[in-house]
C-alpha cells in the first residue's frame, strides 16, 4: 500500500483545505494517510522563511485566495481573528493524541473549530489554548483534563520539537508538505500531483 505522509501544523488555512481532500483521495485510491504534525513558526523560523501574512500586500491578497479555495471545495470558512494564532499547546496536544491513536480524529475536530466555527486561541498566551483544546478533546471523547495534561508533559514537547527539527532535515519549509516515499510536494495546489503520483504507484 502506497502512503501519504501530510505534514501540518492546525494554524496553516492552507493544510486545512487540504486535509479533507488528502483524505477523500487517500481513501479512493486505496492509500494510507499519515499525518505528521509540527510546529510551522518554529519550520519557517529554522529555514529563515517570513510568514506570507507578515508581507502586507501578500497577507492580504492571501486571504482571498483561501476564500477562494474554500468556495471552490465547498467549505465552510471563519477566518480565524486574530490570525496567525497561537498552535504550540495544540500541537502538543496533537502528540499526545498520537500516542493514543487518536491523532486523525484530533486534527479533524481542531481544523472544524479552528477554521470552520471561530473558536480558534484568542490570545498569545499560554492559557488561551486551554479552551480550543479542552473542546477539541471532548468532541473526540477523550479526557479534556488528561488532554491538557498529556500536552504539557516532557515528552510531548520533546515529541513536537523532534518531529519539526526532522521536518526541517526532510526539507520541508511550509504547509501542507506532503511525502510518498522521498519524493516531495508542497502546497494545497500540488494536490493533483500527489495525486498523479500515487496513481503510478509512486513512480514519479
Amino acid at each position: 500500500m502506497e502512503r501519504v505522509e501530510f505534514y501540518l501544523d492546525v494554524v496553516s488555512p492552507y493544510s486545512y483545505l487540504a486535509f479533507g481532500r488528502t483524505q477523500k483521495m487517500c481513501e479512493e485510491l486505496g492509500a494510507e494517510l499519515v499525518l505528521r504534525p509540527m510546529l510551522l513558526g518554529a519550520v519557517h523560523k529554522a529555514v529563515g522563511l517570513q510568514p506570507p501574512v507578515e508581507v502586507e500586500n501578500k497577507g492580504r491578497y492571501q486571504r482571498r485566495d483561501i476564500e477562494r479555495w474554500a468556495k471552490w471545495y465547498g467549505l465552510p470558512m471563519r477566518f480565524p481573528d486574530p490570525f496567525p494564532f497561537r498552535t504550540l499547546k495544540t500541537m502538543r496536544a496533537a502528540m499526545f493524541c498520537e500516542e493514543r491513536g487518536k491523532l486523525e480524529a484530533f486534527v479533524d475536530q481542531a481544523f472544524a473549530l479552528y477554521w470552520e466555527e471561530g473558536g480558534a486561541p484568542k490570545g498569545f498566551e499560554e492559557a488561551d489554548e486551554d479552551g480550543p483544546v479542552r473542546e477539541v478533546a471532548r468532541r473526540i471523547g477523550a479526557d479534556p483534563d488528561e488532554v491538557l495534561h498529556g500536552a504539557a508533559i516532557v515528552e510531548a514537547k520533546e515529541a513536537l520539537k523532534n518531529a519539526t527539527s526532522e521536518a526541517v532535515e526532510k526539507g520541508i519549509f511550509g504547509a501542507p508538505t506532503f511525502f510518498i516515499g522521498e519524493e516531495m510536494f508542497w502546497g494545497n495546489d500540488r494536490l493533483c500531483f500527489v495525486e498523479q503520483a500515487l496513481e503510478k504507484n509512486g513512480r514519479w
